[in-house]
C-alpha cells in the first residue's frame, strides 16, 4: 500500500495522468466533430439530390385548365415513368390556401404542414429543408419550395428516408466510441513509458546535485544545452551554489583573519605579562608592563569590532539607512576633521567641489569611506605633498564622480589588485601606514558595491595615487542635483607641492 501511493504522488504517474487525460479528452472531441462532419456531409448530399428531384419535378408538373397541377410524361416511356413514379413516392402538393391538393401514402403518414408553414414557404425566395418523422420512427428530409405557373402558385415538398443515414452516422459513432477505451489504455502505456523518458534527466541531475557537499561546493552542475525548464532549473541551483560557496568562504576567511591576526597581539601580550611578572623589580615596571598589554589589548578589541563589521556587512546583516545626501557639504566636514592630521604631516588638503552635490546614501558609511581615502592619501603622502579631493557630476553616463588623489609614493602595479583584500598592506611603505589593520579599503570597496557604485584606482610610483568613486544619481526629482559652477577650496596646511 505504501509503495502503490507513492507512485500514486510521483511526477512519473502525475505526467502519465495529465497525458492519458489530455489524449482522451482530445479524442472524445474529436469524434463528436467527426460525426458533425459526417452528418453534415451525408445531409448535404441527400440535399443535392432533393434539389436534382425538384428540378425534374418542374419538368413533369403542370397545371391543367382548372388549374389543378397535373403529372406530365409519357407513360409508354419507361425512363419518364420511373421518374415521375420516384417524384411522387414521397411528396406533398398544397396551394396557397394551405389546402393539400396531392400528397403520397408515406407522406401522409408523417403528417402534412400546417397552413403557417406552408404561407411561410410561399413567401420565401428560397427553398427550405426540414426533418420529419412518421409512426414508425423513421426520419425524413424533406425538401420545401413553390411552384409557380402561369395559372398559379403551389406548394411542393419532396422527401427522402434520412434514417439510413443516420444509421451509417450512428455506426461510425458506436465504432469510434466503442474503440476509444483501448485507444486511450494504450495512450496511457504510451504516457507511462514516455514519462518515464521525460524524467530521466531529471534523475541524472538529482544524482548529480547529490554530489555537492559543504566540502565540494565548488562542483557545478553542467547544463544539457537544451534551453529547457530543465536547464533554466540548473543554472539556478549553479547560482544557489555560488552563492553558498561565497557565503562559506566569507566563513572560513573570516576565521583564519581572525586567527592570524589574533595570534601575535595575544603572543606579545602574553609574553608581555610574563616577563613582568617573572622580571618587574617593582610597581612602576608592573604598571609599564600592564600599560603596554591595555594598549595591545585595545588594538584587539579594535581589530575584533573591524572584523564583525565588515563580516556583517559582506553577509548582509548591515542595513544602510539611505537617504539624500549633500556629498560637497560631508567633504568638507570630513577634510575639517583631518585638517590636524594633515598640518602634522605637513600635507596640503585641496578640494574642488560644487556647492552641493546630491546623492542617495548611508551617511555613517559614506563618512567612512572618505575618511578612509583621505587619511591613506595623507599616510603615503610624502611632506610638501597635496592630497585633493574633487567631486563632479558626469553628463555621459550621468554620475557623480568622486576623486581623492594625491603626490605620494605611488603603489607598484602589480599591488594595485590586491589593495581591497582584508589585511593586504603594501610592502615597503612607512611604519605609520604599517600599523593599520588592514581593513579600511575592504570596508570602502563594500560601501561602493552597496551604493550600487563603482571604484578604481589609478597610481604610478613616484607621481601619486588616485581613487576614483562613481555614484549613481539619485532616483527622484527631489533629490536631483542642480547646475553650479565647480569652485576650488584649500584646507589645512598650504604650502606648494
Amino acid at each position: 500500500m505504501k509503495f502503490s501511493g507513492h507512485i500514486f504522488k510521483g511526477l512519473r504517474f502525475r505526467l502519465a495522468l495529465s497525458y492519458t487525460l489530455f489524449f482522451a479528452i482530445l479524442l472524445a472531441g474529436f469524434g463528436f466533430v467527426l460525426r458533425g462532419m459526417l452528418r453534415g456531409v451525408i445531409e448535404t448530399t441527400v440535399q443535392g439530390l432533393l434539389d436534382e428531384e425538384w428540378a425534374a419535378c418542374k419538368g413533369f408538373l403542370r397545371l391543367d385548365g382548372n388549374g389543378k397541377p397535373q403529372w406530365v410524361y409519357d407513360p409508354n416511356d419507361k425512363e419518364e415513368a420511373a421518374i415521375v413514379e420516384r417524384l411522387r413516392l414521397i411528396y406533398m402538393i398544397a396551394d396557397e390556401k394551405g389546402e393539400v391538393v396531392e400528397s403520397s401514402e408515406v407522406y401522409r403518414e408523417m403528417g402534412f404542414q400546417s397552413p403557417a408553414v406552408i404561407a411561410r414557404v410561399l413567401g420565401e425566395s428560397k427553398p427550405s429543408y426540414a426533418f420529419q418523422k412518421n409512426g414508425r420512427d423513421q426520419v425524413f428530409l424533406v425538401r420545401q419550395g413553390t411552384l409557380s405557373e402561369p395559372g398559379g402558385r403551389f406548394f411542393v415538398a419532396l422527401g427522402r428516408n434520412f434514417t439510413p443515414s443516420l444509421q451509417v452516422i450512428n455506426e461510425f459513432s458506436n465504432a469510434y466510441f466503442g474503440a476509444l477505451p483501448l485507444v486511450t489504455l494504450t495512450a496511457a502505456f504510451l504516457g507511462w513509458m514516455l514519462a518515464r523518458r521525460a524524467i530521466e534527466p531529471l534523475k541524472e541531475v538529482a544524482g548529480q546535485m547529490a554530489q555537492v557537499t559543504g566540502s565540494n561546493l565548488s562542483l557545478r552542475v553542467p547544463p544539457r544545452g537544451s534551453r529547457d525548464e530543465l536547464d533554466h532549473m540548473i543554472e539556478s541551483y549553479n547560482r544557489m551554489v555560488e552563492r553558498l560557496e561565497k557565503s562559506f568562504q566569507q566563513i572560513r576567511q573570516f576565521s583564519t583573519d581572525v586567527s592570524h591576526e589574533l595570534r601575535t597581539p595575544i603572543t606579545v601580550v602574553r609574553g608581555q605579562l610574563e616577563v613582568a611578572m617573572m622580571t618587574a623589580k617593582g610597581e612602576g615596571e608592573l604598571r609599564e608592563a600592564i600599560e603596554a598589554a591595555l594598549v595591545d589589548i585595545d588594538r584587539l578589541s579594535q581589530l575584533v569590532r573591524a572584523l564583525l563589521n565588515l563580516a556583517k556587512a559582506e553577509g548582509g546583516q548591515l542595513e544602510l539607512q539611505v537617504q539624500p545626501l549633500d556629498l560637497a557639504a560631508l567633504v568638507r566636514e570630513v577634510v575639517g576633521e583631518l585638517e590636524i592630521a594633515a598640518v602634522d604631516r605637513g600635507v596640503e588638503l585641496r578640494m574642488t567641489l560644487p556647492r552641493t552635490s546630491i546623492i542617495e546614501g548611508d551617511r555613517i558609511q559614506i563618512e567612512r569611506l572618505l575618511y578612509n581615502l583621505i587619511d591613506n592619501g595623507i599616510k603615503y603622502t610624502r611632506e610638501g605633498g597635496y592630497v585633493e579631493v574633487l567631486v563632479a557630476q558626469q553628463i555621459e553616463p550621468a554620475k557623480i564622480l568622486l576623486e581623492i588623489r594625491d603626490n605620494g609614493e605611488g603603489i607598484p602595479a602589480e599591488h594595485l589588485p590586491h589593495l581591497f583584500d582584508r589585511f593586504y598592506r603594501v610592502p615597503g611603505k612607512p611604519a605609520a601606514a604599517q600599523r593599520g589593520l588592514g581593513l579600511g579599503l575592504s570596508f570602502v570597496a563594500w560601501i561602493v558595491k552597496a551604493h550600487q557604485g563603482e571604484i578604481q584606482v589609478k597610481s604610478e610610483v613616484g607621481r601619486g595615487t588616485a581613487f576614483e568613486v562613481v555614484f549613481p544619481l539619485p532616483s527622484t526629482e527631489a533629490t536631483t542635483p542642480r547646475e553650479y559652477g565647480n569652485q576650488r577650496e584649500t584646507a589645512g596646511r598650504h604650502t606648494n607641492p
